[in-house]
């Protein structure tokens, strides 16, 4: 079968419009339906425009969503049922919103396993088997949405074949190779739909897996992809060990936790097989909201950690979530200050989203704080849920300014002074791009005007909004 697989490019200006790293469940996909003889192509726009008539002259079209995405990828779906091509989509979203997806398309792939799924749905539309055979499937059938029992998680990543970025339309231009080792996070998170999807387990590929795919691809620079790439310290230290045996010393980021600190050993490890960047989820620098989100970290622990991977030659890219209700405006103020003070390379400001799947979002939904539902404005820039603490327009208004003051025109300046003609130079110029060009945007100058004239009126600080009208 002549199969296309596409990634929709997230809406709007977004964080990570300067990045190109397309996710890996369509190419590992893609790999598996190339190793069955069909032919297959990826399509991520970010990384080439989409090729509409190669699209549209396909026996089977595969979307991946993520909550932000769906909406796009629900347009693009009803376009090709149009022409009466067969569309199945899964992700994150529609795994937990498969009744809104089957309104779109024709079928949804629910949780992992995508790669085995496809191959069974082309046997269905082959004839050669039923579709109820086919567990982690939805479907309609007169009508009436048909949900089989979800698939069981795979036991062995080893078993998934490399993800192909040959077949990712545009490739040529990546720089950095996303490389996936493990799945699952047993930390849960109330704002995370990562347990939700990949369940409360570890699983991780074998060292020598990893290491044969870096022999295979060989890439000029690494991103691992992991959740937690440290989450198994001793199998850790010898994938990077056997990376320093092999020659494979390549400049690598991940993202950790805090406590990787803890563990000298590993660190000097990390250093030496070609670690530069560490992305942290800090949350927050509010014990309360730590506590909250049952992250099972303290804003000590935060301080130390940086400090400890700079004294390794490590940068660190702190991730912080804001809005919780423990959080007020001066939240968001002191989270960039304690940035600033303690010479966090860079930060993503992230506005809490309720994602579906998630804790937070069934809480949240069932106290009817969340006042907007466009799945595009689920990309964490955009306030879709009542603070307790604030306004939603204070919350967008104060995160904007937050960024503004990392992102500063006088601290892009004083590297310059300084001559620090370095990678960080470039990163803070594209954080100050990044947010001017949001702030002009049509569209979020309307959705801010909206939540200004929704709530005009600041939040007393300390009262809790427990629900819409309080």
């Amino acid at each position: 079968m002549k199969i296309r697989l596409i990634e929709p490019e997230p809406p709007g200006m977004h964080v990570w419009a300067k990045v190109l790293l397309p996710r890996l469940g369509l190419p590992i996909i893609a790999a598996k339906l190339k190793e069955h003889g069909h032919d297959v192509l990826v399509y991520n726009p970010t990384m080439a425009p989409i090729d509409w008539d190669d699209v549209n002259s396909s026996d089977l079209v595969g979307l991946s969503s993520t909550t932000s995405t769906a909406t796009t990828a629900y347009d693009f779906a009803e376009d090709l049922h149009e022409r009466g091509i067969p569309v199945i989509i899964g992700g994150s979203h529609v795994t937990f919103m498969a009744d809104e997806a089957l309104e779109h398309v024709d079928y949804v792939a629910r949780g992992e396993g995508g790669e085995q799924l496809m191959l069974e749905l082309i046997e269905a539309l082959a004839g050669d088997r039923e579709l109820d055979t086919i567990t982690g499937l939805s479907f309609k059938r007169d009508g009436v949405a048909v949900h089989n029992p979800p698939r069981e998680a795979l036991a062995d990543l080893d078993e998934l074949p490399f993800p192909d970025l040959r077949l990712l339309v545009g490739s040529d231009k990546l720089t950095t190779m996303p490389i996936m080792t493990s799945w699952g996070c047993p930390f849960d998170c109330t704002f995370c739909s990562v347990t939700a999807m990949f369940g409360k387990k570890y699983r991780f590929r074998s060292a020598e897996s990893v290491v044969a795919e870096l022999k295979d691809k060989r890439p000029q620079r690494i991103f691992f992809y992991d959740d937690n790439m440290a989450a198994n310290r001793k199998r850790l230290k010898q994938l990077l060990q056997m990376m320093i045996d092999e020659d494979l010393v390549i400049p690598w980021s991940a993202q950790v936790r805090t406590d990787v600190v803890r563990d000298p050993e590993l660190l000097d490890l990390m250093r030496r097989s070609g670690c530069q960047l560490v992305y942290l989820g800090l949350e927050s620098v509010n014990q309360e909201t730590l506590d909250r989100f049952e992250k099972s970290q303290t804003v000590a622990d935060i301080e130390k950690a940086i400090k400890v991977l700079h004294d390794h030659g490590i940068k660190s890219h702190g991730m912080f979530v804001l809005g919780a209700d423990d959080d007020d405006v001066q939240t968001v103020r002191d989270t960039v200050a304690f940035a600033i003070k303690n010479k966090i390379d860079t930060v993503m400001l992230n506005i809490l989203t309720p994602l579906p799947g998630t804790l937070q979002f069934q809480q949240f939904d069932e106290a009817d704080r969340i006042f907007d539902k466009r799945w595009e404005l689920y990309d964490a820039h955009h306030v879709v849920f009542e603070p307790a603490r604030m306004t939603p327009y204070e919350l967008q208004i104060e995160v904007l300014r937050g960024y503004m003051r990392f992102y500063s025109l006088r601290t892009w300046l004083g590297y310059i002074f300084t001559l620090q003609f370095t990678k960080q130079l470039l990163f803070h110029w594209w954080g100050m791009a990044i947010i001017r060009n949001w702030r002009r945007d049509e569209r979020n100058k309307a959705f801010i005007a909206s939540l200004k004239q929704m709530w005009p009126r600041p939040t007393p600080r300390g009262t809790v909004r427990q629900a819409r009208g309080d």
